[in-house]
């Protein structure tokens, strides 16, 4: 789908915990390169730095979370991101003047926490784009106040507040309809090519997915009579029924080849499996409301189950079940380029206004329409600033040249993790 923007800076700051958002980037850097804008990505953490070096990224610092055997720490995740501190206030001069020299006109953040400082500190529009916003949108007969509900909401609007849009990832069918007006959209997922042109098939082996270590899950499984392929921090190695790999390129081809996945409940490989037609055993990471959000649509939507702490029989019973999960699949109709065509249409949205630079009286107003919910009363915000609009006096690369490199970068990707 064609969409006309004017080219526009666009500093994209992406989350480097965990994957999904790293890995969405690799879709949206090159789909926004081809429309002629110049991208600028912020992230953090080796992998991330790794995956989208072809981005040239500014490394910051993050905010990653730190588990033990209980699930998420709260202290350990705040002790160990103190060095944030210090991190800032020494090189803020020095990624101001290199943001200054980019000459921004529009922020997104995808749940990156430095990037929406940034926007408000230069006062240009931010555009939100992850699943955690659905958080702070739920029912309350869908969210009991619980501290780690609380938690996560908390950590929700810090990381995007006053967003002038919101790009909310879902697979529920909220819709767009909930909160007209409130400048939050509600789409279904990115999936990356990579995923959207393989050839599923059923196959023998079961793909187990973890992102921390789970010895009782893998003692349980060594006592069921199936093949299971494990992903775990890289262990490798054959034992008894079980398939070790590392991350590579092996991967899809399990996936595409698993008649069943069994993981930690991250958004990104829901997604996949959603799209593939694979029934999902969840296994949420404890204390992480996000995993248990996650874990409880898979039970609900009945596409797959879940336990925090699985046993066998729960297991088995996953597995004897396995047609009816595949039966309710197959009625699921995912749109795979929704969310990054909203974008695009956003982006479009925010380069229609005039070429004077937006002043503090905007950002101001954005300010005053932030609700305890997190929202920004967008349509009273844009009656507020008629006349006022995105700075676009600045020179842009060719767009030829973008999209040769973008073809470049697409080239040359690949999928090792999710």
């Amino acid at each position: 789908m064609g969409i006309n923007v004017a080219p526009m800076n666009i500093v994209y700051g992406v989350s480097g915990e965990g994957l999904g958002h790293v890995f969405e980037a690799l879709e949206i850097v090159p789909l926004l390169q081809a429309d002629g804008h110049a991208i600028k990505v912020l992230t953090y953490g080796d992998r991330a730095c790794r995956f989208l070096a072809g981005f040239q990224p500014t490394r910051i610092e993050g905010l990653p979370l730190h588990f033990n055997h209980k699930g998420l720490s709260l202290w350990a995740t705040v002790g160990r991101n103190l060095h944030c501190i210090p991190f800032y206030l020494k090189n803020w001069p020095r990624l101001k003047r290199e943001l200054s020299a980019f000459a921004p006109d529009v922020f997104l953040t995808a749940y990156e926490p430095f990037t929406t400082y940034a926007a408000h500190a230069f006062q240009r529009p931010l555009v939100s784009m992850d699943n955690q916003n659905e958080l702070l949108h739920l029912p309350r007969s869908a969210a009991p106040h619980t501290f780690d509900l609380k938690l996560a909401r908390l950590a929700t609007r810090i990381c995007t507040r006053g967003a002038a849009c919101y790009i909310v990832k879902s697979f529920r069918p909220l819709g767009a309809a909930r909160r007209p007006g409130s400048g939050h959209r509600f789409v279904a997922p990115l999936v990356q090519r990579e995923i959207r042109e393989l050839q599923p098939s059923d196959g023998g082996h079961v793909l187990v997915y973890l992102t921390k270590p789970n010895p009782d899950l893998i003692a349980i499984l060594r006592t069921i009579r199936e093949t299971f392929i494990v992903y775990c921090h890289g262990q490798v190695g054959e034992d008894g029924n079980l398939c070790f790999r590392a991350p590579g390129p092996a991967y899809l081809r399990d996936l595409a080849a698993c008649k069943a996945i069994i993981g930690t409940t991250g958004f990104s490989l829901i997604a996949d499996a959603i799209y593939l037609k694979k029934p999902y055993f969840g296994v949420p990471l404890k204390k992480q409301f996000e995993q248990i959000h996650n874990a409880r649509f898979l039970r609900e939507s009945g596409l797959g189950d879940f336990s925090a702490s699985a046993s066998r029989a729960d297991l088995e019973r996953f597995l004897a079940a396995l047609p009816g999960f595949r039966a309710k699949l197959a009625q699921c109709d995912l749109d795979p380029t929704q969310q990054g065509e909203t974008l695009r249409a956003v982006l479009r949205e925010l380069s229609q206004g005039p070429s004077d630079s937006r002043p503090r009286a905007a950002l101001e107003t954005f300010a005053r329409g932030f609700t305890q919910e997190g929202s920004v009363n967008v349509h009273r915000a844009k009656e507020e600033q008629k006349g006022q609009g995105l700075a676009n006096g600045h020179r842009h690369p060719d767009p030829a040249a973008l999209l040769q490199e973008a073809a470049g970068n697409q080239k040359d990707r690949r999928v090792i993790d999710r």
